[in-house]
């Protein structure tokens, strides 16, 4: 391994040991940092109340020697008390909860982490010699505390969108000024970077238009989502039965739902019984509460199989356990900019996707993908064709091929030479 000649300063609210896929690609460009010759060191907070842990993905980190420095932070999780784990909010709370959160605060509600942050990062700043500020978003605070950083230190500032900001179509803005207000700080933290990073083409397309003639089109560069082909170098969960086993890993919420999937699958087995016994669907992640009326409603209790949250190792487990991965992105306005994490964690297992996507980044991704198909998010009944399909592609053991090298270029070592490369050109 060769020596870290250069330190960057990792700006990340979302980090181990918080679980779900928020934290997956920061923690595993900081995994791979110091084999391409820079020594991160993260900057992140205590955590308090969020919806699943998992130490796994810290052991990992911690083991490797790599710095973490946790801050205080006055924001809306430190009501739950220090690590504590809260449930999923229905979709109509979690709305509720947003629209007032979007008035009262700007740019997120982790506002409150800035002082606390910038007070320690300024402390690190002042012990060491650091090369780079690398601020990854969402919390978009967590841009504006790397500005203020990277300026304070007069080292350069890289940010890393897995989102967009202003354009998020999950975002809510109740007045034209609050929408200015954002816009105003997306200028001045794209204004202060040397380099952006977005996930897909679509996000860093939009930025780059709002910004035109203000901000470089030279400062973007996609780094897209990927997996850690280390991960998968393990047994998978065990099997006793023959059936078409499709599995959906991760969380649901705003468009994002079961509900389609699983009319078809009533459909399928309602049409084809003789499906009945060769199908069932796994759930590795958290469900929303609705979901276990919605099953028992469409009589297929005995085809849907839910873990819970998991370790990240034991959820891919599960991935390698399955015949076929599905995931979804629901229709809408802003949409065609999802590309969500799972998909190119999928990609890592060589099982073919089922993809419910409408037009947008996960669909392009998807169609150059030979063992994907693709059906749109509502359209239960060409879901239900589809899943009939791979059924009976899985019973006489003709299930879509992977094409390996199409899928290697997500592997997360691989981007994060490309990441360490932008810095070494940054600085």
């Amino acid at each position: 391994m060769p020596r870290a000649d250069r330190r960057v300063l990792i700006v990340a609210y979302y980090f181990p040991p918080m679980g779900l896929s928020g934290v997956q690609r920061i923690a595993r460009f900081v995994k791979y940092l110091p084999e391409f010759g820079w020594q991160p060191e993260v900057l992140t907070v205590d955590p308090a109340g969020y919806f699943a842990y998992d130490a796994s993905l810290l052991d990992e980190l911690v083991d490797r020697g790599i710095p973490i420095h946790r801050t205080t932070s006055f924001d809306p999780t430190r009501l739950f008390g220090k690590s504590a784990q809260v449930a999923l909010p229905a979709e109509t709370s979690r709305r509720r909860l947003t629209a007032l959160s979007s008035w009262l605060f700007v740019p997120d509600n982790k506002i409150g982490w800035l002082p606390a942050a910038v007070r320690h990062g300024k402390r690190l700043l002042a012990e060491k010699r650091f090369d780079a500020v690398l601020a990854t978003v969402p919390p978009y605070t967590g841009a504006l505390i790397g500005r203020k950083l990277a300026r304070h230190a007069g080292i350069p500032l890289a940010l890393d969108f897995r989102d967009d900001w202003v354009g998020n179509p999950r975002h809510v803005y109740p007045t034209p000024l609050h929408r200015r207000l954002h816009l105003l700080l997306e200028r001045r933290a794209l204004d202060a970077a040397g380099a952006v990073f977005t996930i897909n083409p679509r996000i860093r397309d939009a930025l780059r238009a709002r910004h035109a003639g203000a901000v470089p089109a030279d400062r973007f560069a996609v780094l897209p989502q990927g997996y850690d082909a280390e991960d998968f170098a393990r047994p998978p969960a065990q099997r006793l039965d023959g059936r078409c086993r499709f599995v959906y890993s991760g969380v649901f919420y705003d468009r994002q739902k079961p509900d389609y999937f699983l009319r078809a699958l009533a459909r399928v087995v309602t049409d084809h019984p003789d499906l009945r016994d060769r199908v069932e669907a796994g759930f590795v992640g958290l469900l929303p509460g609705y979901v276990a009326g919605l099953v028992q409603s469409l009589g297929i209790e005995d085809l849907v199989v839910p873990t819970g949250y998991l370790p990240h190792p034991d959820a891919v487990g599960h991935l390698m356990a399955a015949d076929v991965l599905w995931m979804t992105v629901g229709s809408g306005p802003g949409q065609e900019q999802i590309s969500t994490s799972k998909l190119y964690e999928y990609m890592g297992t060589d099982k073919p996707i089922l993809g419910l996507v409408p037009e947008g980044a996960a669909r392009d991704a998807l169609r150059e993908d030979a063992a994907a198909v693709v059906v749109a998010p509502e359209d239960v009944a060409g879901i239900a064709l589809a899943m009939e399909r791979l059924i009976r592609q899985h019973v006489t053991n003709a299930l879509p091929q992977v094409e390996r090298s199409l899928r290697s270029r997500f592997e997360r070592k691989s981007l994060t030479a490309e990441l360490a490369g932008r810095l070494d050109r940054l600085v």
